[in-house]
C-alpha cells in the first residue's frame, strides 16, 4: 500500500535524515483488506508479503534491495529471511554484474543495521565475501564488451566502489578489490572505458601516482591506439572528474598531447565525448582550467603592488567588506 514513499535525503549519508512523502487514497483501505491474507496486522502483513517476494526473487541485487526495505521498515523476521536468502544465493552466484549490483543495497543494510534494532551481523561477513567474488570475476567480465554492456558494467563498478567505501571493509578485502582494478589496466582485452574507470578509481585511492597515471594516460591516448579505444579510456578516466585536470599538470599535458594528435575528422567525431566530460565544470572551473592550460596566474597577481602599511590597514578594510557582504545577503 504505497501511501508513504521514502524521498531523497539530499547529500546526507546518515540514517538520521529520512524524508517521506505521504498521501492517503481511499482505495488503499480496500488494498489493506486484500492483504490480510499475509497477516492480521499491518506489520505482519507487510512482513509476510515482502518475505514471499524474497523467496521468489532470483536476482541477488533485487533481493538485497528487498532486504534493505525490510530493515528500513523495521520488520526483523522478514529481514532475517532476506539475509538468509542472500547468503544462499550469493554462494550460487558467479556473475560479476549481479554481485556488484548487490553491494550498494548491502552497504545500506549494514549502515541501517548500526542505527536500528536487529543488527545484520551475518551480512557483515557476507559483504566482504561478495566483494572478493566480484573482484575475482571482474577481469573476465570486462573483456570485449559492446557499448551498452560496458556502460552497464561501468555503472555497477562505480556503485560498488561507493558501497565499498561506505562499508569500511578490512584492508585485505580492499586490496583484493584494488588488485582486480589493477589487472584491468594490463589486460589488452579489457574494454577501454572499463579500464579508464579502473585507472581513475586507483588514482583516487592514491594507489596510482600522478606521474604513473600520466604515463598510462599518454600510452592509452597515443597515436598508435585506435581512436575509439583512446576515446573510451578517456571517457572512463575523466567523465565526472574533469576538475582533476585543473590541478594535475602531468595529466593535463597528456590529455593536451592526445587532443593535438587528432586529425580534424577524429576530433569532430570525439567532440561530443569531450563536451560530455567537461560539461560538469562550472564557469569558474572552466576559467581556472583555461588559466592552467595557458599558464596564466603562475607568477602571482600582475599589475598589483602592496601599499605601504597594508598589514595595518587590512583589518579595518576586512571588517568593512564583511559588513557590506552581510547587508547584501540580508537583502
Amino acid at each position: 500500500v504505497p501511501w508513504g514513499r521514502l524521498a531523497d535525503a539530499g547529500r546526507s549519508r546518515g540514517t538520521f535524515r529520512e524524508n517521506w512523502q505521504l498521501c492517503w487514497e481511499p482505495e488503499f483501505a480496500v488494498r489493506l483488506v486484500e492483504n490480510l491474507v499475509y497477516g492480521a496486522t499491518i506489520a505482519e502483513a507487510a512482513a509476510g508479503r515482502i518475505a514471499e517476494a524474497m523467496q521468489a526473487e532470483p536476482d541477488l541485487g533485487t533481493l538485497a534491495a528487498l532486504t534493505r526495505d525490510a530493515m528500513i521498515a523495521d520488520l526483523p523476521h522478514a529481514t532475517g529471511i532476506g539475509i538468509a536468502a542472500l547468503e544462499e544465493k550469493a554462494a550460487l552466484t558467479s556473475d560479476c554484474g549481479t554481485l556488484l549490483a548487490a553491494l550498494p543495497a548491502m552497504a545500506d543494510i549494514l549502515r541501517y543495521g548500526e542505527a536500528r534494532a536487529g543488527t545484520a551481523e551475518h551480512l557483515a561477513a557476507l559483504m566482504p565475501r561478495i566483494v572478493v567474488q566480484a573482484a575475482l570475476a571482474l577481469p573476465y567480465a570486462a573483456r570485449n564488451l559492446d557499448a551498452e554492456a560496458a556502460g552497464k558494467l561501468r555503472g555497477q563498478i562505480l556503485g560498488a566502489e561507493t558501497a565499498i567505501q561506505l562499508a569500511t571493509l578490512d584492508p585485505e578485502i580492499m586490496a583484493e578489490w584494488h588488485g582486480a582494478l589493477g589487472k584491468l589496466l594490463d589486460d589488452p582485452q579489457a574494454t577501454r572505458i572499463i579500464a579508464g574507470v579502473a585507472a581513475r578509481l586507483l588514482y583516487e585511492a592514491e594507489l596510482l601516482e600522478a606521474e604513473a597515471a600520466a604515463i598510462l594516460l599518454g600510452r592509452m591516448l597515443s597515436p598508435g591506439t585506435p581512436v575509439a579505444d583512446a576515446a573510451g579510456f578517456f571517457e572512463g578516466f575523466l567523465e565526472g572528474a574533469g576538475q582533476r585536470l585543473i590541478h594535475d599538470a602531468p595529466l593535463r599535458e597528456a590529455v593536451d598531447h592526445w587532443l593535438a594528435s587528432l586529425d580534424a575528422d577524429s576530433f569532430t567525431t570525439n567532440l561530443p565525448l569531450l563536451r560530455r566530460v567537461f560539461s560538469v565544470l562550472d564557469r569558474s572551473e572552466r576559467r581556472r582550467l583555461l588559466d592552467a592550460v595557458f599558464g596564466r596566474g603562475r607568477s602571482g597577481a600582475k599589475g598589483y603592488r602592496l601599499l605601504p602599511g597594508a598589514a595595518e590597514l587590512w583589518p579595518a578594510h576586512q571588517v568593512r567588506v564583511l559588513e557590506l557582504l552581510e547587508k547584501g545577503a540580508a537583502r
